[in-house]
């Protein structure tokens, strides 16, 4: 075995003894982390260049949100 192969196997060890339960509150702290920062920009940050449409299809802080919550919504129940 080459020295790559122990350095990998020492990385896997620590990874595994990472528990699951860790890792949850970690992904789910995440998207909680980012639904707040783009909940909070500014409506200069996330309002397109106008060009005459308005509507839902053009609010993308909505759109962020919705994504953003389904992910953590998948995260929370599986």
């Amino acid at each position: 075995m080459t020295p790559f192969h122990y350095i990998g196997e020492f990385i896997r060890q620590l990874l595994i003894a990472i528990p699951m339960v860790m890792v949850r509150i970690l992904f789910v702290a995440f998207f909680l982390t980012l639904i707040i920062w783009v909940w909070r920009l500014p409506r200069e940050r996330w309002v397109p260049a106008q060009n005459g449409e308005t509507g839902l299809s053009t609010h993308l802080k909505f759109w962020a949100l919705l994504a953003l919550g389904i992910q953590l919504a998948i995260y929370l129940i599986f």
